[in-house]
């Protein structure tokens, strides 16, 4: 905390109108390209595909797997050991198995192997693991609004929801420009990533109530601006702190994770951004339609 010393007095809703256009203009854009890639912004886990499970003569690893496919482009595909003897893989693709085990038999030359089982993945399955992703955040959103309701008021609640879905359209926009596939990892990352969110919007919410009970001021947009500065230090040191782990993820974490940390290292950014500029906005830009006497 020493690295921030002095109580910052930045204006934070003096140009919230630009930051309003900030965001809407990269959801607009980020849906635009999610809606141009189509059934692409999928993985197999929701669209259907192929399961492919081989048994090798001598231990394999992960990486000489992901080595092998690289030529192809298919380095990021699902892999899993079965089994302690390092001798069983499982894979799932939507591209031709018949490619993949011919690159096999090129690329691991040195160790053969027989195929276990080449079966296909119903799009059925796909579409039940879609909804049941789509019910898991509509719960989880459905509990933080009552709880933010609950612990403040309503008005706070929809707005902290609001930024929520800003943070989880703004990141699934990235992931369509990346050309990243959404599959469970990336559910569990986004559904992570809302909860993070909403805990660093609590915090600045709770610095605005303890104003409210301790200050008579009645120009809430110099109160809300002077909380925000209060919390700013903690905000992001915060914010940087996980930033750093989820880098190292990123970097060194491997394939596996690859698309779950690029999930979360671009949610927990947005999500540090609407925590400061757009939910406590959104309070005041409804408490000027709609003025009422905030319960603290």
């Amino acid at each position: 905390m020493k690295l921030i010393k002095k109580e910052t007095r930045i204006d934070f809703f003096g140009k919230r109108r630009f930051f309003f256009f900030l965001s809407a203009l990269f959801i607009v854009l980020g849906l635009f390209v999610f809606i141009e890639r189509g059934r692409s912004n999928f993985a197999i886990d929701f669209t259907g595909g192929r399961l492919l499970q081989l048994r090798f003569e001598k231990p394999i690893s992960l990486n000489e797997i992901r080595n092998s496919l690289k030529n192809m482009g298919l380095s990021q595909i699902p892999i899993q050991e079965i089994g302690k003897t390092k001798r069983e893989i499982v894979l799932k693709t939507t591209s031709s198995t018949s490619g993949i085990l011919a690159q096999f038999r090129k690329g691991l030359d040195n160790n053969r192997f027989e195929i276990v089982a080449d079966e296909m993945i119903s799009p059925t399955m796909g579409k039940t693991l879609r909804r049941k992703g789509l019910l898991a955040f509509f719960y989880g959103i459905i509990g933080i609004l009552c709880y933010v309701a609950f612990r403040f008021e309503f008005r706070f609640a929809a707005c902290g929801v609001i930024a929520i879905f800003h943070d989880i359209l703004i990141t699934i926009g990235f992931l369509a420009l990346f050309g990243k596939q959404i599959d469970g990892k990336i559910i569990a990352a986004l559904l992570a990533l809302a909860g993070y969110s909403i805990n660093d919007t609590i915090v600045i919410f709770d610095r605005i109530r303890e104003n409210l009970r301790k200050t008579k001021k009645t120009n809430h947009v110099e109160l809300f601006n002077e909380s925000i500065n209060q919390v700013l230090g903690r905000t992001l040191i915060t914010s940087f702190t996980t930033i750093l782990v989820l880098l190292s993820l990123f970097f060194l974490g491997g394939d596996v994770i690859h698309n779950f940390a690029f999930a979360l290292l671009v949610g927990v950014i947005t999500g540090t951004y609407s925590s400061i500029f757009i939910a406590s906005a959104l309070v005041i830009e409804w408490e000027k339609k709609s003025p009422h006497r905030f319960r603290v």
